[in-house]
């Protein structure tokens, strides 16, 4: 069966992440998750931290974990994500994250630090969003040597 699809670009300042022909796109907005078909409206909107969702053309879903940005979705059938940080879901390496995790926890103990405070909740936010989207994504990588 032949579906439409939709041109999805996932750009961080870092890099270009993701460039796909795909059927669906749902990701959490500031207003609430959304999941964008072809044929969609034209729409800009802000992005929360959360989990964006892609089935690609084959019919395979994987995962990104994105850390706020803009979602715009054009006339042509584009949806183009500029998102302020963003990790595709097989990318994370589990072992790495889990020990970031625990680190921010550590911090998160000794309240009498508040600029290493301040880093440790928000390391600590990033890494449970990791767990998530590696959990929910592909077959996560182990640490490597």
């Amino acid at each position: 069966m032949a579906y439409k699809l939709l041109k999805l670009d996932i750009v961080t300042q870092e890099k270009r992440l993701i460039t796909a022909e795909v059927r669906q796109v749902t990701v959490e907005t500031v207003t609430g998750e959304i999941t964008v078909l072809p044929n969609h409206i034209p729409l800009l909107t802000r992005l929360s931290e959360g989990l964006l969702h892609f089935i690609d053309r084959d019919g395979k879903t994987e995962v990104v974990a994105i850390f706020g940005g803009f979602l715009e979705v054009g006339a042509e059938g584009g949806v183009s994500v500029l998102a302020d940080a963003a990790v595709r879901a097989a990318d994370i390496d589990l072992a790495k994250v889990q020990q970031a995790k625990k680190e921010a926890e550590e911090t998160l103990r000794d309240k009498k630090r508040e600029t290493e405070f301040a880093l440790a909740e928000a390391s600590l936010r990033r890494a449970y969003l990791e767990i998530k989207a590696a959990q929910k994504g592909n077959k996560p990588r182990h640490a490597q040597g």
